[in-house]
């Protein structure tokens, strides 16, 4: 699809439990430097009051519609049920703990302009959390093919060393925030739901890439991340993403998923027979030296689970 000079744009934001996060976040979204959007918030049967609040703070303005998920169903199927109602020429899916940039939106639409085969186009994601304050997620995300492991391109460095001779940088996937076309997200069928969590934003944008299109980062575009820690996780298991043992069971067994969806038979059986083994001892060494049994044991569950290709 050639995208008109003013593409309508259908921003979707899946949320859990952070009535005033993602408030924060359509708030940023609605003071964009864009005016023909969207916002649709997909509430993934949160106990706490994020409907409310999101009727008291937005309920009179007609650009945001909120949807309410029967039961907790994660980040797939909120994001599919929010595309399945969007009306926009482009989609962004955005995290509801972001604060994004005026100009975010428009330099998103206008990197489409440069690169006429992109599929996906996302932003530079800045850290503002204790820690990582200032830095950058990544300029570039890929998977080592024998290992799995991730390849971030300049992970983790200060603002003021981005390149300032390239705005534009390739990668495979992205996290946390992306902009699509909203012909390119039908045409590859939208997120794969059996993930249900972890390795679904790797998968859908390696199914981009796999059929024909380019996956971008722009600097141009920015969104500050704010990081989400709930109580009682513990930082060092957030910070591998193996805080609660559901989204620990799911890393490890998607893990493997993704390898067979996307990796050549050599390089599956690397990963199958030795990393993915030693991932889960490791994995679980750090689980049992932060007293997370529970932890370890979802590690070990997903891994013979994802060895074997059970669901």
């Amino acid at each position: 699809m050639k995208l008109n000079s003013s593409p309508k744009v259908s921003v979707i934001i899946p949320t859990f439990n952070r009535a005033e996060m993602v408030c924060r976040c359509v708030g940023s979204v609605l003071a964009s430097n864009w005016k023909d959007l969207e916002v649709i918030v997909v509430d993934d049967c949160s106990p706490d009051d994020t409907g409310k609040r999101v009727g008291e703070m937005f309920g009179d303005d007609a650009r945001v519609r909120y949807f309410r998920n029967d039961g907790n169903s994660f980040q797939a199927v909120s994001r599919n049920r929010g595309a399945a109602v969007a009306i926009g020429d482009l989609l962004l899916f955005l995290d509801d703990d972001n604060v994004v940039d005026s100009n975010m939106i428009p330099e998103l639409v206008a990197c489409f302009g440069r690169h006429c085969e992109a599929g996906l186009i996302a932003p530079m994601s800045i850290h503002r959390r204790p820690g990582k304050d200032g830095l950058i997620w990544t300029l570039g995300s890929d998977f080592n093919r024998w290992t799995s492991q991730p390849k971030d391109f300049l992970p983790n460095i200060p603002v003021a060393e981005v390149p300032e001779d390239k705005e534009d940088f390739t990668t495979t996937y992205s996290p946390n925030a992306f902009m699509v076309k909203a012909d390119v997200f039908s045409a590859i069928g939208g997120f794969e739901e059996s993930f249900v969590q972890i390795f679904e934003e790797s998968d859908f944008g390696w199914r981009i890439i796999e059929a024909g299109h380019e996956c971008w980062i722009t600097t141009k575009a920015t969104t500050e991340h704010l990081g989400f820690l709930e109580p009682g996780c513990v930082p060092e298991l957030r910070q591998l993403g193996i805080e609660k043992p559901f989204r620990t069971y799911c890393f490890a067994r998607n893990r493997l998923r993704f390898v067979r969806r996307h990796f050549s038979l050599p390089q599956i059986l690397s990963v199958t027979l030795l990393f993915a083994p030693l991932s889960a001892v490791y994995y679980g060494m750090v689980a049992m030296k932060n007293r997370r049994p529970d932890i370890a044991w979802a590690y070990a569950k997903g891994t013979l689970r994802g060895i074997f290709g059970l669901k």
